[in-house]
């Protein structure tokens, strides 16, 4: 159980940032001009809205998540749950059953989207396609889609991901479930170089009280 909540967390991930004509149908190098100034934020607090659409069982979610991030360290609210990683340890809380779920978190994160690495996930072993233009929240944007290369194992078989080309930003993502689970994600807010405080990336039992601890780690 707590696999599935926490590929759903991750991949529901999330937040996301992105050219000009200049580059036209060419989807590598527009993401290679995110990488470059992606990898200028030391560090980002986004908000966003979400819509999970289950096909298979006809249902649907909605709901608001706040994401920040600094370095490999990261404090994703979904909600339901909030998911908190020092680079180290990933900590999952539940906050129905006020119980939180304690993972290393390279073994966690491979299981889906790392959301340390939002802004730059398409370096990591994916194909690209380049689908056209088309207007997404008032803006002009491009959709490139994104589909893991050799890897069965993740919860998704495409991202695609809509970009403001010219405030070289992403504003939405869609993530496509391999179980008939879609969820898009659309930016309302995007800071970098904000000041965060070490302790948001650690979880503190005293701010939960009554809180189980299940440290899933060996």
């Amino acid at each position: 159980m707590m696999t599935s909540i926490t590929k759903t967390g991750l991949a529901a991930i999330l937040s996301i940032v992105c050219l000009p004509e200049v580059i036209a149908q060419n989807a590598d190098a527009l993401l290679t001009k995110l990488s470059e100034k992606a990898k200028n934020y030391v560090t980002v607090s986004a908000s966003y809205t979400s819509e999970m659409v289950d096909l298979k069982n006809d249902f649907n979610e909605s709901m608001e998540g706040e994401i920040i991030i600094e370095g490999a360290k990261f404090n994703l609210d979904l909600g339901e749950y909030v998911v908190i990683s020092d680079g180290v340890t990933v900590w999952t809380y539940d906050t129905e059953s006020n119980e939180c779920y304690v993972d290393d978190a390279k073994i966690l994160i491979e299981d889906g989207i790392n959301p340390s690495k939002i802004f730059t996930i398409w370096e990591d072993n994916f194909t690209t396609e380049w689908k056209g233009r088309l207007l997404v929240n008032g803006k002009d944007c491009v959709q490139i889609n994104l589909y893991p290369s050799g890897d069965d194992e993740k919860s998704f078989h495409t991202l695609q991901l809509f970009i403001d080309d010219e405030a070289m930003e992403v504003v939405r993502l869609i993530v496509k479930g391999r179980e008939g689970t879609d969820t898009e994600y659309n930016i309302s807010q995007f800071e970098t170089g904000v000041q965060i405080s070490n302790d948001v990336f650690k979880f503190s039992e005293n701010k939960y009280p009554g809180v189980s601890i299940i440290d899933n780690r060996i």
